[in-house]
């Protein structure tokens, strides 16, 4: 049995994907709190529904109670005048695990006409997937329309009036392992589009069906992002492949557009490289190439910041987006603990570019308002922070040390602490973390642990931490504090494991170069012994001294900030650095621009 589309102009896209909020925003859970949802200033929250996913669970009431009762406080809702922040708000309750509306499960999924996942409550990768046509055909006919029926616009449209009308029906697929549940269809009063709600179908993987996808001709795909030329093009590319195809009205084109920016076998994802996408129209996360569950469609509000800087990352996405016509790059620190590929000691550079437009679907214009952003991880930031810092190194000591979210705040009395320093612990609980602040840094720390369920497993006082050291730090659970270590920040820090024995020795080339502030050092020492790295002006006068001790053998890196030995600001122009090490001198040329 073949499915057959509704004509284009029945699905306004954009209003579909406006829509989708209603159903879908779970903030990521490291931004959770014990208050999952909070609402937002001036909206009444919804009542629950008369029967609750966890009654269907605990077998107090049917999956068709439940449907039922959210297709009514649906239509209850869709009657009110609601508000972009109600139906943000509303989306967060439906995506909740333990909530009213999802339980084990028990959870909601939402299809459009032509039998695509709309929404999934559980897993968003599949938005945008065709559902098996068997499986489809046997949800229209529990839902009180026969598929023949769908053969032309009018004849359609009365269909799924007529069955919106009734509740629907259970429907399963002896044959097809998990192809049951409950369904019914309602008509989005915001809309006035049919949404087909199914409840008690696990629907995963194996429910939906391969289909030939257009990628689009990316003269530079993600495997190719390398630096920021690459990065540019590559972003500009999938804008105007997004682009192009919102414009073309077509529902089931733009929804392969989502397939085909997630596959991790195309040429739109590779690693850390993937596509997002910001709706400045309804402000939500209209689509995210790596971790759909957690953005997709919830609201633009920053939550993570520099790991560095300690600044939102989000506004100086948008920003930069919006800098010039053809978008901005910004740089950043951060570290997410669900993410293998990223780390907080090398930054991101991202870049992002924002598009307009207008649509043309059921007879109206839709001006159409997005960002499209992409990133890659360098190798050393090319814009080092000129004000104080400090560096951290920490074991956090005792049992279930991994993957701990250990997070500093300057202690001022009078003051709540404000905790805009984190890192998270590996395997053997060490995390390290970088401390920047134009106004100072030396002084108190206050330090707090919270593992993966936001609970606060250890906290520390009077944690004292200077300007221009590396402290190195040793924190029991119980609360115990030791300083192991405190160290100048310019010595030279070792970046490879010390079983990791480079072949040669010598100087690699710096990190920017030119640079305009400062500049990152790396060298190899194939054998151990004295070292020493000096950096001279063009009259071969030395200026500064780097490094000047024995090391082991290994990969080092050092910071020059452009001071002299006094602490004094050079002044522009062609600087070497100098290496000595057992068995031979190299020299290295170093450009300094303001």
């Amino acid at each position: 049995m073949k499915t057959r589309t509704l004509p284009t102009y029945m699905i306004p896209v954009v209003g579909l994907l406006v829509l989708a909020g209603v159903f879908s925003n779970a903030p990521p859970p490291l931004a959770q709190t014990q208050e999952d949802c909070p609402l937002p200033a001036g909206v009444t929250p919804p009542p629950d529904p008369r029967v609750t996913a966890q009654q269907v669970e605990n077998g107090s009431a049917s999956l068709m109670d439940f449907t039922l009762a959210v297709k009514e406080l649906n239509l209850e809702i869709g009657q009110s005048e609601t508000s972009v922040e109600k139906v943000l708000y509303l989306g967060c309750l439906v995506r909740q695990e333990g909530g009213p509306y999802r339980s084990g499960s028990t959870y909601l999924v939402q299809l459009t006409p032509d039998g695509r996942v709309f929404v999934h409550a559980k897993d968003m990768a599949l938005s945008g997937r065709l559902l098996n046509p068997l499986i489809y055909g046997a949800i229209l006919q529990a839902s009180g329309i026969n598929p023949a029926d769908l053969t032309d616009p009018a004849t359609a449209l009365a269909a799924f009036a007529a069955a919106a009308a009734g509740n629907g029906g259970a429907f399963n697929i002896p044959n097809i392992p998990g192809a049951s549940g409950y369904a019914t269809i309602y008509i989005s009063a915001n809309f006035g589009l049919p949404i087909i709600m199914l409840a008690g179908f696990d629907l995963n993987e194996t429910h939906v069906v391969e289909e030939e996808i257009d990628y689009g001709d990316p003269t530079i795909t993600a495997v190719e992002v390398v630096d920021r030329e690459t990065l540019k093009a590559f972003v500009t590319q999938a804008g105007d492949f997004i682009l192009a195809h919102q414009k073309s009205g077509d529902i089931a084109a733009s929804s392969k557009v989502r397939i085909a920016l997630r596959d991790e076998n195309g040429p739109w994802r590779h690693g850390s490289v993937y596509l997002y996408v910001l709706d400045l129209t309804s402000n939500i996360v209209l689509f995210h190439g790596a971790f759909p569950n957690r953005f997709e469609l919830r609201p633009l509000v920053g939550i993570a910041r520099d790991g560095v800087t300690g600044e939102l990352i989000l506004p100086q996405v948008l920003e930069a987006a919006k800098s010039s016509p053809e978008g901005g790059f910004v740089e950043y620190f951060y570290d997410d603990p669900t993410d293998d590929t990223d780390s907080a000691d090398i930054p991101k550079v991202g870049y992002a570019r924002e598009y307009t437009g207008e649509v043309s679907a059921g007879g109206r214009v839709i001006p159409i308002n997005f960002i499209v952003g992409s990133g890659f991880y360098g190798r050393a930031p090319d814009v080092v922070p000129d004000g104080p810092l400090t560096q951290v190194e920490a074991t956090v000591m005792g049992d279930a040390v991994e993957g701990l979210t250990v997070a500093f705040a300057r202690s001022i009395a009078g003051q709540q602490p404000d905790y805009a320093y984190s890192a998270i612990t590996d395997a053997n609980g060490y995390l390290s973390l970088t401390i920047s602040n134009p106004d100072g840094v030396s002084g108190y720390y206050t330090a707090r642990a919270s593992n993966v369920d936001g609970e606060v497993v250890g906290q520390w006082h009077s944690i004292p931490l200077n300007h221009n050291q590396r402290q190195v730090l040793e924190l029991t659970l119980g609360g115990g504090m030791k300083i192991v270590r405190v160290e100048p920040l310019a010595a030279a820090k070792p970046v490879l494991a010390a079983e990791t024995v480079p072949e040669i020795s010598g100087l690699a080339p710096n990190f920017p170069n030119p640079f305009n502030s400062a500049t990152l050092i790396t060298y190899h020492l194939s054998n151990p012994g004295p070292v020493q790295l000096v950096i001279y002006n063009v009259l071969g006068q030395p200026v500064r001294t780097l490094v000047n001790e024995s090391q082991a053998a290994g990969t080092y890196q050092i910071r020059w900030d452009v001071l002299d030995q006094r602490g004094v600001s050079l002044s522009t122009g062609t600087y070497i650095a100098r290496l000595s090490y057992p068995g031979g001198v190299q020299t290295q040329q170093l450009l300094y621009l303001k």
